[in-house]
């Protein structure tokens, strides 16, 4: 019996077809766009303040505002 010529059988396959764009295909390019812009803009505004770890200016006393709040409601 003779083996079956593939290259003659034209049934549609899934690796033939072209991958079609559609509104999911858009949203996702535009959210990946989106989160490349976000980290761009984080990346500059952090090293507007001197980068990483780093800080400029002077550091005030920090005080407790919250606790202080609290224990005058509760006193």
């Amino acid at each position: 019996m003779s083996q079956p010529d593939l290259e003659s059988v034209s049934a549609p396959s899934v690796l033939a077809k072209k991958p079609q764009m559609n509104v999911y295909t858009v949203m996702l390019i535009v959210a990946l766009l989106s989160l490349i812009f976000a980290c761009i803009f984080l990346w500059l505004e952090i090293s507007e303040y001197g980068g990483w770890g780093s800080y400029k200016g002077r550091i005030g006393a920090v005080t407790r505002p919250v606790v202080d709040f609290a224990r005058s409601i509760w006193v």
